[in-house]
């Protein structure tokens, strides 16, 4: 009881499943790779503010103290000085400001919807390491089931050889389905070990808290036509928005390199002061000018043409202009793969439901196969090599099932990220409770 108290203590997750919606936020809370894509974002989001501050006006106070000293004279004599100013620097026209302006608008874009790819890599890696456990444990525990089975068959194909009711090929047909049911075994164990520690490194959880019913909780929604679904995804893709922002950045550009051969108007004002005095003053102190006490105010405009810089804006202009060609082609492909991509996922679903109940029914029938075999063997219909066939089939039909099973899911989670939509609500449908399945839904 003690020992049970302390798994409880140190491992609160073993008494409750942990669905997949409860897996993806504890990735977001431990998965070092999404901490970064976060700070990124938030870094990349400064470009903004540091864009729009080339547009407005920069202020900055200057100030000044000196001593000038000459010994052995009449006057100015310790001299101190001191001014300040106050300056002002508004741009009027400045494209190049303007362009930083556009560039920072679109690198916190940029930033925005890289962090919507890391999201949704996250969840479909989390979503895809979770279902490979239930998968590999569905395997395994058919692997368990068919060493089970296989093990009492042999037994009772040694029994009925040693009784002179059975033939040595039924004992060796039994003990190589036993072998090849062992190996088997090892294997499942081996990958739901790895999917397992796929799962932890990125959720920093026990695969064995995984919800053993998920897999057949699941809700897929599904577009009418294909079409509908291409549709959303070339609007929500992520990839999408990010090959655009990045078209976006390099408009920006361009327009920087052309501003480089255009007038920048900036204005300035200032307002300042200036005194001095000397530290024995006297009459040739006031002629000179060495006590003095001044205010002064400027306003004006400045204007600067640039004229010649020896041919690097010009190659800088066509760089920017080959840079954007180049992002905008990127777009395209990406707009091409994505589109691709929904396709197959598409059909994924399509065709893997249809699989799925096939596999289903074909389970179903092989059960019934090995029920009937066996009543045959009874009966002297039957042979036990038939039998031991029949159950072989039957295991390959589960196997089979739980496989479809994992790939219709993984479609799912693919169509939802290519679609933009894999969000918190959508992971909802993969979870519910043994007592929401319907009916149907068991056959």
């Amino acid at each position: 009881m003690k020992r049970v108290l302390v798994l409880v203590f140190f491992f609160p997750s073993l008494l409750q499943a942990t669905t997949l919606l409860e897996a993806v936020n504890a990735a977001r809370r431990y998965d070092a790779g999404f901490s970064a894509a976060l700070e990124e974002k938030k870094a990349g989001n400064e470009a903004f503010d540091q864009g729009i501050a080339g547009l407005l006006p920069s202020i900055n106070l200057e100030g000044g103290y000196a001593k000038q000293d000459q010994p052995h004279v009449k006057y100015a004599a310790a001299v101190k000085r001191h001014n300040y100013s106050v300056n002002l620097n508004q741009p009027l026209f400045d494209l190049a400001k303007f362009a930083a302006f556009q560039r920072g608008s679109a690198m916190s874009d940029l930033a925005d919807a890289e962090f919507i790819v890391a999201q949704q890599t996250l969840i479909r890696d989390v979503s895809d390491a979770f279902f490979r456990v239930v998968y590999q444990r569905e395997v395994l525990e058919v692997a368990v089931s068919a060493i089970r089975v296989y093990g009492q068959q042999r037994e009772q194909a040694r029994a009925a050889l040693r009784l002179g009711e059975g033939t040595r090929t039924e004992v060796d047909e039994a003990q190589a389905n036993y072998d090849d049911a062992q190996a088997k075994e090892i294997a499942a164990r081996n990958d739901l070990e790895i999917a397992g520690t796929a799962y932890t490194r990125l959720t920093g959880l026990i695969a064995d808290g995984i919800e053993p019913v998920s897999s057949q909780c699941y809700r897929l929604t599904q577009q009418e036509n294909m079409q509908q679904a291409l549709l959303l995804a070339q609007r929500n893709n992520a990839e999408i928005r990010k090959a655009s922002t990045q078209v976006a950045q390099a408009r920006s550009n361009v327009v920087s390199a052309t501003a480089a051969h255009l007038p920048v108007v900036n204005l300035q004002a200032s307002y300042g002061g200036n005194w001095s005095r000397g530290e024995d003053e006297n009459v040739l102190d006031n002629i000179f000018g060495t006590t003095s006490k001044t205010k002064n105010t400027l306003v004006g405009v400045n204007v600067s043409l640039p004229l010649f810089a020896g041919g690097g804006q010009l190659s800088a202009s066509r760089e920017t202009l080959n840079r954007l060609n180049q992002a905008k082609y990127a777009l395209e492909n990406t707009r091409r793969q994505v589109n691709q991509q929904t396709r197959t996922a598409w059909l994924n679903i399509t065709n893997g439901r249809a699989l799925l109940k096939a596999r289903q029914k074909a389970a179903l029938s092989a059960n019934s196969k090995v029920k009937s075999t066996r009543y045959g063997r009874e009966l002297g219909l039957r042979t036990t090599i038939d039998e031991l066939n029949a159950e072989q089939k039957y295991y390959d039909a589960m196997q089979n099932e739980a496989e479809s099973r994992y790939k219709y899911l993984s479609a799912g989670i693919q169509l939802l990220a290519l679609q933009g939509t894999l969000d918190d609500p959508m992971l909802q449908q993969f979870s519910c409770h043994p007592t929401q399945i319907s009916s149907s839904d068991r056959k």
